[in-house]
C-alpha cells in the first residue's frame, strides 16, 4: 500500500470521519484539512483539524500541492457520488488499514477502502473501491465485495460470499458461505442470511426474510 508523501484531504467531518483521521494518523499521514458540504461546518475545527468548505477548497487543492484524499461519508452512495468527483479532478484515493486489521497477503483492497480495527480479510479476498470494512468485521476466503459497500461492525462473511454495489451488511449480520447479496441491498443488524437475497431487497431476521424491496 502506498502511502502518501504529503498531507491529503478528509470529505467528511462526522462520526465516521473521526474513525478515518484516527487509523489515517495511526498509518502516519498527514491531514490538511475535513472537508464538508455544510456551510455551518466551515472554519471550524473537529479533532483539531480545520473544517472547510467542500466546493470553495477544491478549487485551490490542486494548486496547494495537495494530490490524495479519502471520503469519510457513511451513506454508501454520497461516499461513491464524492469519491467519483475528487477522482474526476485528478486526486488519488487513499486506502486505510487500520494497524490492528488482518489482511492476507492474497487479499486486494480498493482505493478509498477503510478496513478499522479488528477487521480480517482472507485469502483471494476482493473488496470494491470506497468500501467500509468496519470494526470487528470478517470476510473470509474468496468472497467479492462491490465498491462503496458496507460491512457493518461484527459481521461475518463465509467463503465465497459476494455482496453487491452500495449493499449494506448491518451490525453483528452473518452471511453462510457462496451466498450472494445484490447491489443497494440492506441486511438488518443480527440476521443470519442462509440465501441469496435479490438487489434492492431489505431483509432481516433468523434466517433472513424480506421484508420490502426497492
Amino acid at each position: 500500500m502506498d502511502i502518501p508523501d504529503g498531507p491529503m484531504i478528509v470529505y467528511g467531518s462526522g462520526g465516521h470521519a473521526k474513525v478515518v483521521v484516527d487509523i489515517l494518523q495511526r498509518m502516519g499521514i498527514g491531514i490538511a484539512a475535513l472537508l464538508d458540504d455544510d456551510p455551518g461546518k466551515a472554519g471550524g475545527t473537529f479533532l483539531d483539524i480545520p473544517v472547510c468548505l467542500a466546493r470553495e477548497y477544491l478549487k485551490t487543492a490542486r494548486r496547494n500541492q495537495i494530490q490524495q484524499a479519502i471520503v469519510a461519508i457513511g451513506d454508501n452512495r454520497a461516499r461513491l457520488d464524492r469519491a467519483a468527483q475528487l477522482t474526476g479532478m485528478g486526486f488519488q484515493l487513499v486506502t486505510a488499514v487500520h494497524p490492528a486489521a488482518v489482511i492476507a497477503g492474497s487479499a486486494t483492497l480498493g482505493a478509498g477502502t477503510v478496513a478499522m480495527a479488528g477487521v480480517i480479510v482472507n485469502s483471494g479476498a476482493c473488496v470494491g473501491e470506497n468500501v467500509i470494512l468496519n470494526t470487528g468485521c470478517t470476510v473470509d476466503h474468496d468472497c467479492r465485495i462491490g465498491d462503496g459497500a458496507h460491512i457493518s461492525p461484527g459481521v461475518h462473511l463465509g467463503g465465497n460470499v459476494t455482496i453487491g454495489r452500495r449493499a449494506h451488511v448491518g451490525i453483528g449480520a452473518c452471511v453462510l458461505p457462496g451466498v450472494c447479496i445484490g447491489e443497494d441491498a440492506v441486511i438488518g443488524g443480527g440476521a443470519a442470511v442462509i440465501r441469496d437475497v435479490l438487489p434492492g431487497v431489505t431483509a432481516v431476521g433468523v434466517p433472513a426474510r424480506m421484508i420490502r424491496q426497492a
